[in-house]
């Protein structure tokens, strides 16, 4: 009859003859390293070979591939994340610094379409001093945030015509020239 403690010592003993790690050398990772970087998975005459080469079993080698595949595919997953979330982040700025241009410059055009029309309001009822007044101080301010490219570009869009279709004989009369100028000044 077995006592208790030599009862435990055998049980102990089993259990750590079955699960016996051996360690891979240094020079056994290397080979098993160079061989993965040509090849991820072994045919079965290749790893029966490397397990002889390296003095492993065969299933060592399965096993130390099957977990270096597993680990590879972990950190390349892991890169493909970075260098698509570094993209993300890079278009998502790039989107925002567009919005706020698109903004800014949506500003500026409902500041220009007022102005004009201010103007035209003007031009057409004879315009006093009191709206040319007004009509500086918004003119000024609707002129000094807008940048000159976009000055021509938006002009040609109000109403579809360019400078080149206004009618110079309407600048004939003396009314109608001095309210010009002061479109101008």
């Amino acid at each position: 009859m077995l006592n208790s403690d030599t009862f435990f010592n055998t049980l102990s003993n089993n259990n750590n003859n079955n699960k016996i790690q051996r360690r891979f050398t240094n020079q056994q990772i290397k080979s098993l390293e160079t061989i993965f970087q040509f090849e991820s998975k072994l045919e079965p005459r290749k790893k029966l070979q490397v397990a002889k080469d390296l003095g492993l079993q065969p299933r060592q080698v399965a096993i130390w591939f099957q977990n270096k595949r597993a680990r590879w595919k972990s950190k390349q997953l892991e890169r493909d994340y970075n260098v698509l979330k570094a993209s993300y982040d890079s278009l998502s700025s790039s989107y925002d610094v567009l919005n706020r241009e698109n903004q800014s410059l949506t500003q500026q055009l409902k500041r220009l379409h007022e102005v004009m029309e201010m103007k035209a309001k003007s031009f057409s009822s004879g315009g006093n001093s009191s709206n040319s007044n007004q009509e500086k101080v918004s003119e000024s301010d609707a002129d000094s945030s807008m940048k000159p490219e976009y000055v021509e570009h938006d002009m040609e869009k109000t109403n579809g015509d360019t400078w080149d279709d206004f009618e110079c004989d309407q600048l004939l009369d003396e009314d109608t020239s001095n309210q010009w100028l002061n479109f101008w000044s």
